[in-house]
């Protein structure tokens, strides 16, 4: 792992459920996205979007968090439950729930305004991202990691926010990494992603928990960044394909 130059005075950042991945990550998320459209597709996204970015509607779910008149949303970032359980279906305010449902409008949009499109498409697209964060389907005793405090490259974080934004951000993890790391997956691969359920998305997150939670003594070390980079970087370009694909399917 490369040498980190830290800097002094940094400020330890204790988001809640909100925070998946950090504006970086949901950046190359949508990015990525944004690579994988076919052209019609991708007019027809910017049609919507306007003058907003992919990379703007990615994070417009956070960006609006101090607007208290937003505080409807906050259920909808993540889905929380007991270790060595199912998830079970429910009627709940959850990240699955709110998934499915605004993807289904998105497949009614003839019966939608402007202002709506283009907002249920900034939910879709943050939201797709935020499933593949692990400890955005974690667990509700630590509130997916945000009560569990690590020491990580000698400061006191938690360790939601390591994976939110700290080893994004001390790997350089970036676009052409993850364009690397999509290279080298097989077309077959690529394919099946596409397919599937938001509950399998859901199940296949939940299943990288144990790698999440692996250090000891509260210590995130070398060892520990270096396992989970590749873990990481292929979440965001698997986050990327899947996103495509939805929108692909929506807009079509």
């Amino acid at each position: 792992m490369k040498k980190i130059i830290l800097l002094l005075g940094m400020t330890i950042i204790i988001p809640s459920h909100l925070y998946a991945w950090g504006k970086t990550g949901h950046d190359i998320a949508g990015e990525l996205a944004y690579h994988f459209l076919d052209n019609v597709t991708k007019e027809k996204l910017n049609a919507y979007l306007g003058a907003t970015p992919i990379e703007g509607a990615s994070t417009w779910m956070d960006e609006v968090r101090r607007d208290h008149s937003y505080d409807y949303m906050k259920p909808w970032h993540y889905v929380d439950y007991e270790a060595s359980t199912e998830y079970m279906a429910n009627h709940n305010e959850n990240l699955v729930n709110e998934l499915n449902k605004t993807i289904t409008e998105l497949e009614h949009k003839d019966n939608l305004n402007a202002d709506k499109i283009k907002t249920d498409l900034e939910i879709v697209i943050h939201l797709v991202e935020d499933m593949h964060q692990p400890l955005h389907v974690g667990y509700p005793e630590d509130k997916g990691g945000n009560t569990i405090k690590v020491n990580y490259m000698g400061k006191t974080q938690n360790l939601h926010h390591v994976w939110d934004d700290g080893i994004i951000k001390t790997q350089d993890i970036g676009y052409e990494k993850c364009i690397a790391v999509y290279k080298t997956m097989r077309p077959a691969e690529v394919v099946q992603l596409k397919t599937g359920s938001v509950e399998q998305w859901l199940k296949e997150s939940r299943s990288l928990l144990p790698d999440v939670y692996d250090f000891k003594d509260s210590i995130i070390d070398e060892a520990y960044i270096d396992k989970n980079t590749p873990i990481i970087e292929k979440q965001l370009v698997v986050a990327g394909i899947r996103l495509a694909a939805v929108l692909e399917k929506v807009l079509k």
